[in-house]
């Protein structure tokens, strides 16, 4: 795939914005429906494998556009070998993917969208993997009154997030991200940390503009729980009224939320919204993941998420905010 959409097999382009595990779900569940989505990912991680890598070379954060490649994979036996997180020596922490990613780049004279590119290749990867920005950029956010600078800082304070930006501000979008929206049918925002997972990529100018302005079906997947930090003191009303008020004139049209078994863990359960009128359409059904011996986990199971996102791409059988389906 050359720049622009990824196109599934019934002809719908997809786009997943986000990052880190939740981005990976969502990619995980397009491929349970046979699409090939196009993930638009945050580049400006500053903790783990990633924020050395930028400390040491002046580069982007690699890891979460590393773990949408590994989502869309079609070569398992290599995902799994990029998936290998070194445990002793110099290396200890790294994941390999991103220290090949760091090779491609360098490779390609620093084009991290070539380097990309070449990864879908060798992964064999069901749709496209974009940064938001190519632009090494860093969050900054005001917390309880204090300034945070970021994305581990912020997410770990526990504090009320007050506002949050970029920096440098205004970087420059990814234009084939830009385009991606601009082409889309359906744009997925989320799951994952509301603020730096999620807001952070409508942070970039062009790209919020782009979801504004697309006609694309805009579908939130909403966390399974609000994990303890950035926004343990929100409801999922205000995890929508947030992304409204990013988006400006745009609204979210289609709310995915989990409905059944308490997720285990320390975070506070999201209820599903209640409908309102004129407010967006409810998905709400059962998307915990089991794990082998059917314990659950805090986190969506892709199978479950796809027959949810298949009722949300659905055509509209009453009006906006009619109810739940």
């Amino acid at each position: 795939m050359k720049g622009g959409s990824a196109v599934s097999g019934d002809g719908r382009r997809v786009v997943a914005i986000g990052g880190g595990h939740g981005l990976s779900r969502v990619l995980a569940a397009c491929r349970h429906l046979g699409l090939a989505p196009t993930a638009v990912v945050t580049v400006a991680d500053d903790g783990g494998s990633s924020g050395r890598l930028r400390r040491d070379l002046g580069i982007i954060a690699l890891g979460d556009l590393r773990m949408a490649l590994l989502a869309l994979a079609r070569n398992e036996a290599l995902a799994d070998a990029l998936a290998h997180r070194f445990e002793r020596g110099h290396l200890q922490g790294h994941a390999l993917g991103n220290l090949l990613l760091v090779a491609m780049t360098e490779a390609a004279d620093g084009d991290v969208l070539r380097a990309l590119r070449r990864a879908e290749t060798l992964l064999e990867c069901d749709g496209a993997v974009l940064p938001s920005t190519t632009a090494p950029v860093h969050i900054a956010a005001r917390v309880s009154g204090n300034r945070l600078s970021g994305q581990a800082n912020i997410t770990q304070s526990g504090g009320r997030l007050e506002s949050i930006w970029l920096e440098p501000d205004d970087p420059p979008a990814c234009a084939e991200a830009v385009d991606a929206v601009r082409r889309a049918d359906v744009v997925v925002l989320g799951p994952g940390s509301l603020f730096t997972s999620v807001v952070v990529n409508l942070l970039v100018t062009d790209l919020c503009r782009a979801v504004c302005e697309t006609d694309a079906l805009l579908v939130h997947v909403a966390n399974v729980q609000a994990p303890p930090g950035e926004t343990s003191q929100l409801a999922l009303r205000d995890h929508v009224d947030v992304l409204n008020s990013t988006l400006g004139g745009r609204r979210i049209d289609v709310v995915v939320v989990h409905q059944g078994p308490r997720p285990p863990g320390p975070g506070t359960p999201l209820a599903p919204l209640a409908p309102l009128p004129g407010g967006p359409r409810v998905v709400a059904a059962d998307l915990l993941h089991r794990d082998h011996d059917d314990r659950l986990r805090p986190a969506h199971d892709p199978a479950r998420l796809a027959e949810a996102l298949r009722r949300a791409m659905a055509p509209m059988p009453a009006p906006w905010g009619a109810g739940a389906t």
